[in-house]
């Protein structure tokens, strides 16, 4: 990784005034090696992925963990851990904060692996890019709606890092959709390469095309039309104009954006738009 891409960047949501159960944060933060170690007890569940750097987590009990690249690791709420860094390689890492209340209904469901602090993962290539969008999806919430559907995401990557552990050998067909998914969620002001995609997984387009489709029911083009238009729809719904909303998920000619609307949601985007609030 070069120095150059290494930078700290978050943010941070409220849905309640305590951070105890309102918290959404999550992001990149980048340490110094020189920084002393830090002891960390949270009410709220937070963890993290190392992206770069070495370092060590000790418990309550006083038990060491050693942290390498790869590594997720996790924070219970109130439980007090200590987190150093080893010299001199930056420490780089990609973290993520929910409220007590989502963490304990997320565990009561056994989806998170709660029974160690520390543990190696799989890595994938789309998994930095699903960081990056989760992150640009939270500064970019317009709405309580929109805050909450980039919260399901958060819980869903939470739960496939917890899934992508390296002792499990479940396949990872669930996990490879999911991320496709992802992507395809992002960015509707901008074209995406399928093939790109396929690439970041390792696999031809082809391949990918197929079993998305076996997998969810329709190709990854029609299911980026089809979020693409689910977002269009909530726009247009708060009242922004069609020619603004048509700019935003990428079309510079609002007719052509309104058939295309028409054939996928079955309704013109006109019926969507509260006249009496409209946003350009």
């Amino acid at each position: 990784m070069k120095s150059s891409q290494i930078k700290s960047d978050s943010y941070t949501r409220y849905f309640v005034d305590n951070s105890k159960d309102g918290i959404f944060s999550c992001g990149f933060l980048c340490r110094e090696p020189e920084e002393p170690s830090r002891t960390i007890q949270n009410e709220h569940y937070s963890c993290f992925v190392v992206l770069h750097g070495y370092g060590s987590l000790i418990d309550e009990t006083g038990k060491e963990y050693k942290l390498i690249p790869n590594t997720f690791c996790q924070l219970l709420p109130k439980k007090k851990y200590t987190i150093s860094i080893e010299p001199p390689l930056l420490w780089y890492e990609f973290y993520l904060s929910i409220g007590e209340v989502v963490f304990q209904s997320l565990a009561s469901l056994n989806l998170l692996n709660i029974k160690e602090p520390v543990f190696l993962i799989h890595t994938k290539p789309f998994m930095e890019q699903w960081f990056k969008g989760i992150l640009f999806e939270l500064k970019n919430a317009s709405s309580s709606s929109d805050t909450t559907e980039v919260l399901f995401n958060a819980q869903k990557l939470l739960i496939n890092l917890h899934e992508e552990c390296i002792d499990n050998t479940h396949t990872v067909y669930n996990n490879v959709i999911a991320g496709i998914k992802q992507m395809l969620s992002l960015y509707y002001d901008k074209s995406i390469s399928l093939e790109d995609i396929a690439t970041s997984f390792n696999m031809s387009y082809e391949k990918l095309r197929k079993l998305f489709k076996e997998e969810v029911g329709i190709s990854p083009i029609q299911y980026r039309l089809n979020a693409k238009f689910r977002y269009a729809g909530r726009l247009l719904n708060d009242g922004y104009s069609v020619k603004s909303v048509s700019s935003k998920v990428g079309y510079d000619d609002p007719s052509i954006f309104s058939r295309q609307f028409k054939k996928t949601m079955g309704e013109s985007p006109k019926s969507f738009i509260k006249v009496d609030n409209t946003i350009e």
